[in-house]
């Protein structure tokens, strides 16, 4: 092989394994920590959002699902959604409020055997106050940030008591079409 096409070939070679970092992902990751009554846990998993077509027009949604996407479903789910009137907004700080025509709606849902009345299990809290913060809007579909907001919400199995929490953590979330959330069985 000639000199010259030997060095390009390394140099491809060098720059696509500098560019794929084992830590970082294509796919839309998040990581945080959700205290629900007086238990914590840290959580991580994948990050997306979508534009829906709502009844008052587009709608934002930004789902950070714990572990993987399709993790979550009509039956089990474990996931931070923020939802906000509009298309994807820019960079900036959004509050997070109990009233979502005005501000961005936030939820906490943790349940198992939720296509079960009589055996479902876990906590479903909306958001209350607090920040969602976009740093990073680029040119390929992807929206950082972070956020913080305090809950309350129901256990499910007992829906008459009330529980408080609370959310944080920080994102980088790809965009997926709105078809992926609806094939999900979720209740957007």
């Amino acid at each position: 092989m000639p000199p010259l096409p030997r060095v390009l070939a390394l140099l491809a070679v060098c720059l696509l394994a500098a560019g794929c970092d084992a830590d970082e992902s294509l796919l839309g990751e998040f990581e945080g920590r959700i205290d629900v009554d007086r238990s914590a846990r840290l959580v991580e998993g994948e990050a997306v959002y979508t534009i829906l077509d709502g009844p008052r027009g587009p709608e934002f949604v930004l789902g950070l699902f714990v572990g993987d996407l399709f993790e979550s479903d009509i039956e089990d789910y474990d996931y931070v959604l923020f939802r906000r009137p509009g298309a994807r907004p820019g960079v900036g700080a959004y509050a997070v409020d109990a009233d979502p025509a005005y501000a961005v709606a936030a939820t906490i849902a943790n349940v198992d055997e939720a296509d079960d009345p009589l055996k479902a299990r876990g906590e479903v809290l909306r958001g209350l106050e607090g920040t969602l913060a976009l740093t990073r809007i680029d040119d390929y579909g992807f929206v950082a940030g972070t956020f913080q907001f305090d809950a309350a919400g129901f256990f499910v199995q007992r829906p008459a008591q009330a529980v408080t929490g609370a959310a944080s953590g920080t994102f980088e979330a790809r965009y997926e079409p709105p078809a992926t959330f609806r094939a999900l069985g979720l209740d957007l």
